[in-house]
């Protein structure tokens, strides 16, 4: 997909680009599909993405696509408004099956949007292997030797609530001088006005004021897969400090999950389930007190630490891509093994020409 321009120049798998802003490539990429040896149809929903928050582009798609469907949905909103309800149910009722990243989305698709719990099959989030290099090799390299490392990771915007995990750090550092707090990602495109990050500056600002410049550091760029991978072995904790309750998926959450981090995290829907069975430390919402306290918690007690790394890491295991990909894989051929084949053709019987009848005069000759 493209957001209107078409200079980007793709390889396969790539075989076909969407302009975003135009319903007809909508249309287009689907006639496309049908005329395709595709078997099945893998939808990963987001809002926003499909011509805007109304789905405008996603449901051309749907009236015209004639293959099986499978859609994975990446939010599914607890009290949604009547447009997401209607625009959720059409991409159900046009799906053989939906999948979620959380179990806690199943009861709310049959509640909310009346989307039955046999439809619905739940598949993790994945994740990249974690690195198999010494964390203290790893701090060397990226220039944290001898520190505590705390880091957030994903793009930055206002529903991140790091102010909260920055505000938190002066508690810290009164016992822990050695920690520093590694923000990790460039600033999300949408919480960039007329060129200003206002965001990434109140942050900045904010630690001035606390006087925490020595023990926060800004990674201010879109990550590689191996740079994630490596600030997450990096980590001594991992923090997301959300601010939106029912935000029911987090990437960036089972990437530290599968990593195998001690985790400190507001009780945001995701975190709740992947940090259940004590892998996590869960804080209050909006709470710098809170996550200094957890804080303190981890770095004063290295089995606690340990203790929070190996049940993350024993989980994260079936949240790696391996493991994932095999889930869709199955899922995807089940719902082919399932779809009615046409049915054969009868036979149609051609008539064998009877041979000529023998001439009279050959008759007599006989």
């Amino acid at each position: 997909m493209e957001g209107g321009a078409r200079y980007h120049q793709y390889s396969r798998p790539v075989v076909h680009v969407v302009d975003d802003r135009n319903e007809k490539d909508y249309r287009a990429a689907a006639e496309f599909i049908n005329d395709s040896p595709a078997d099945v149809v893998s939808i990963q929903h987001e809002f926003g993405i499909y011509g805007g928050m109304e789905g405008r582009g996603m449901r051309r798609f749907l009236s015209t696509i004639a293959k099986p469907v499978v859609a994975s949905l990446h939010t599914v909103l607890p009290q949604p408004d009547a447009m997401t309800r209607d625009m959720i149910r059409a991409l159900a009722e046009k799906s053989e099956r939906v999948t979620v990243m959380n179990p806690m989305a199943i009861q709310i698709l049959w509640r909310e949007y009346g989307v039955s719990p046999e439809k619905v099959s739940f598949i993790n989030h994945g994740a990249p292997p974690p690195s198999t290099e010494r964390r203290e090799a790893i701090k060397q390299r990226l220039g944290v030797g001898g520190k505590k490392v705390m880091c957030t990771f994903g793009l930055v915007g206002a529903g991140k609530g790091l102010e909260y995990a920055i505000q938190a750090l002066p508690r810290v550092l009164r016992q822990h001088p050695e920690l520093v707090y590694l923000i990790v990602g460039e600033t999300h495109p949408s919480a960039i006005h007329n060129g200003v990050d206002e965001y990434r500056e109140s942050l900045t600002r904010l630690v001035g004021e606390l006087g925490a410049e020595d023990s926060v550091r800004f990674v201010n760029h879109y990550l590689t897969k191996d740079e994630i991978i490596s600030y997450l072995a990096a980590s001594d904790i991992y923090v997301t400090p959300y601010v939106n309750p029912h935000q029911i998926c987090s990437g960036t959450l089972a990437y530290a999950v599968a990593a195998g981090r001690a985790i400190i995290s507001s009780p945001y829907l995701h975190a709740r389930f992947l940090l259940g069975g004590d892998r996590g430390l869960l804080v209050d919402f909006a709470s710098p007190e809170a996550i200094a306290e957890a804080a303190l918690c981890v770095l004063g007690a290295p089995e606690l630490q340990a203790q929070l790394e190996s049940r993350t890491r024993a989980y994260g295991q079936s949240l790696l891509w391996a493991e994932v990909g095999e889930r869709y894989r199955e899922l995807l051929r089940e719902v082919f093994r399932q779809l009615p084949r046409p049915r054969p053709r009868p036979a149609v019987l051609i008539p064998v020409a009877a041979p000529a009848p023998p001439s009279v005069a050959g008759s007599a000759a006989q």
